[in-house]
């Protein structure tokens, strides 16, 4: 017996499943291009792990580092603001890039989720594309200990001022106010040639936003990873790979009196009209050609009583009728529901469910099912 569902029954729902990977250079080689290397000139190209880096870096610079004429409807990979495009999308000379096949990151790769490691430094993304380190560094404008002044330059090229209460060389421990807050923070080391501060742990000044500097990008959909600073050449790199898995629900009604006639051969009469013989051919490797017997079905009628084999067990398929209120499921006759298929518009089955326990379907209730599956 079939039955049509309305669509107002079916409903899916998307949920994203994520695996994780690791890998190291030996999968994975970081191939390094230069903006040099971008001029086309008598110089024969340089390849490695299969990349002509003469194309790579102008390549890379085109789709994903054009600030010049930036536009939010053509731009490439995700950032946190449009205003601070620029400041996010700075490259350097020369890159560093690792290029991860869509075989082993899917749809993405999941923000927040990548951590390469090379030596002792730590590379995460922050979720907008962006990639920091376990040290952070900012750019030193200006250090005057005799004036006990200090000002940085972040990552988004602001300004910040700060006083310096102390600093103990040894311990590298300084304690500065930039804005209203004081707080102490440890300077690892201080770099006047390239004007870099490095510190233990990120600035943390309340009502400030002191970026750290940004030692790259990821582009999430293209499982792209570009170092503006050297790497490697050994690394560990995890991450996430992304996937959108579709739940369908299903609700089958049975209505009162639906799906209610037995199809077992124990619960109905079959009357036969007629028997003839029918000529088979044969088939090779599969059987030998002959004849069967088709019988011809006049009718097939529901069996109005059984007697069973347990003492002097007796019922009818008007029993629930009659003994309802006292045996609503005893001798009744009625098919208990085990298996629900799901056929689409051409009548082919598509799905199987199968319940956990057989139902008896009783005549006067409604019953309802609900049959997910995953896609």
């Amino acid at each position: 017996m079939l039955k049509s569902i309305p669509k107002s029954s079916i409903s899916k729902r998307a949920f994203k499943v994520y695996k994780q990977w690791e890998f190291t250079e030996d999968t994975f080689q970081i191939v390094s291009a230069s903006e040099q290397s971008g001029y086309f000139d008598d110089e024969v190209f340089v390849s490695q792990s299969g990349y002509i880096t003469h194309s790579l870096y102008r390549s890379i610079k085109s789709k994903y580092y054009n600030t010049e004429s930036f536009d939010v409807f053509n731009s490439f990979g995700r950032y946190s603001d449009s205003y601070t495009f620029s400041s996010e999308r700075s490259i350097s000379d020369e890159i560093y890039v690792i290029a991860i096949p869509q075989s082993y990151y899917g749809e993405e790769i999941k923000p927040n989720s990548l951590i390469v490691e090379s030596g002792d430094v730590t590379y995460s993304d922050d979720g907008s594309g962006n990639i920091n380190s376990n040290i952070p560094q900012y750019i030193l404008s200006s250090l005057d200990f005799e004036e006990e002044e200090i000002v940085i330059i972040d990552a988004d090229n602001e300004t910040f001022t700060g006083t310096i209460i102390s600093f103990d060389v040894q311990s590298g421990n300084m304690t500065a106010t930039f804005g209203s807050s004081t707080d102490t923070f440890q300077v690892v080391s201080i770099d006047l040639n390239t004007r870099l501060l490095t510190v233990s742990e990120v600035l943390n000044y309340p009502g400030l936003e002191i970026d750290e500097l940004r030692f790259g990008n990821i582009f999430y959909d293209d499982g792209l990873i570009v170092f503006t600073s050297e790497v490697g050449p050994s690394y560990t790199i995890n991450y996430r790979s992304t996937k959108t898995i579709y739940e369908t629900e299903v609700l089958v009604s049975a209505r009162a009196g639906e799906f209610n006639y037995s199809q077992n051969p124990s619960a109905v009469t079959v009357t036969l009209s007629n028997s003839y013989d029918f000529t088979t051919t044969e088939l090779k490797n599969s059987f030998p050609g002959g004849t069967k017997k088709i019988k011809e079905v006049l009718d097939i009628s529901q069996r109005q009583s059984y007697s069973g084999s347990y003492g002097s067990t007796t019922g009818s398929w008007n029993d629930y009728f009659e003994y309802s209120s006292t045996d609503p499921t005893g001798s009744y006759l009625a098919p208990y529901i085990t298996t629900i298929g799901l056929y689409n518009d051409q009548n082919e089955m598509v799905a199987v469910a199968k319940l956990p326990h057989p139902i008896k379907n009783l005549p006067d209730h409604d019953m309802n099912f609900i049959v997910r599956f995953d896609t």
